[in-house]
């Protein structure tokens, strides 16, 4: 059975639509048929998250929502990466096989130098911490979004840069998989969702909030009565992936139709719905875990437990090749 991964971080607000969309709704269809594991990136969430009582809060949040998503009672591992013990010393190794210019290469600190952010070593080396998550377990494929299909191709690079250093074949050349479809889902102001634009619809977003965002889209300025083009519309864009083909294609024909009486707001509003009751059994199996809070800690430190000694076995082979204890 092949083994998967992923794993978003504890930065904030709740997952929204695009993490949900581009890597963990792909990640708990495959783990239908794979070996799955799903972790808090609490240990790349230091990039960002200064504060230890708000990184711990962040991290059981996302921990909740994960198990709102997959169940209580799901077969797939999930974990906070910071309870695996030897993930920053496989770094540390794979670090010493990792070329210079490809960290250059990186987006994640393109982007950060682009935004004058205050560059440190962690965000320098984010890739190959990631590349640790993966090659650590084994790991034959990682659902991903588009975005980060280059960081994985990284990590294919630091394998068999290792391999090659040590004359071995000990770690895997992940593969990735990208629901093209759904790889960069809009956010309402039309760029990719993401948490650091601001443009975001949130999983768990409550009511008042979740109407607020739908209603902000950005759309042009035609009338109620103009023909529309749903394929280079924002909001049709979220229909298109949440609504049932029947009114995906019943809204569709409202945008083609002239003087149908039919405005963006209508198909905001039609979106709300749409979300409204795709997004309600997350929010009532959330409701529930949070009743039991300590429910979340135990599956935590279970999911903890199997994904150590996974480590714990590639890290024997890694001393035996490097010579370290």
């Amino acid at each position: 059975m092949k083994k998967i991964i992923t794993g978003v971080k504890p930065t904030g607000e709740s997952m929204h639509l695009g993490n949900f969309m581009g890597a963990v709704f792909p990640a708990y269809q495959a783990s239908q048929w794979t070996d799955s594991a799903i972790f808090i990136a609490d240990l790349h969430a230091l990039t960002s998250v200064t504060n230890g009582d708000t990184l711990r809060e962040q991290s059981f949040e996302l921990a909740v929502e994960y198990f709102a998503i997959y169940g209580l009672d799901t077969e797939t591992k999930i974990f906070r990466q910071s309870d695996i013990h030897n993930i920053t010393k496989l770094m540390w190794i794979l670090t010493n096989v990792t070329p210079y210019s490809l960290m250059l290469r990186a987006h994640s600190f393109k982007d950060s130098e682009a935004k004058n952010v205050d560059l440190n070593m962690w965000v320098f080396n984010y890739p190959i911490l990631m590349a640790a998550d993966i090659l650590g377990y084994g790991i034959d494929a990682v659902p991903v979004g588009k975005d980060q299909v280059q960081h994985l191709e990284m990590t294919r690079d630091i394998a068999r840069s290792f391999n090659k250093t040590y004359n071995c074949s000990l770690f895997i050349e992940p593969k990735a998989i990208v629901t093209e479809w759904l790889a960069t889902l809009p956010g309402i102001d039309g760029r990719k969702m993401s948490k650091s634009y601001g443009n975001f619809i949130g999983l768990f977003d409550d009511e008042k909030t979740l109407k607020k965002r739908i209603m902000s889209i950005v759309t042009d300025s035609l009338g109620v009565d103009d023909i529309k083009n749903p394929d280079t519309c924002n909001v049709f864009a979220l229909i298109n992936v949440f609504a049932t083909p029947e009114r995906r294609e019943a809204i569709r024909a409202k945008y083609l139709t002239p003087n149908a009486g039919y405005g963006y707001g209508h198909a905001k509003l039609e979106l709300l719905e749409i979300l409204t009751e795709y997004l309600r059994p997350y929010r009532e199996n959330r409701e529930q875990i949070l009743k039991n809070p300590e429910l979340v800690e135990q599956k935590l430190q279970q999911g903890a437990k199997i994904m150590n000694e996974r480590l714990d076995e590639i890290m024997k082979e890694v001393v035996k090749l490097t010579g370290i204890k």
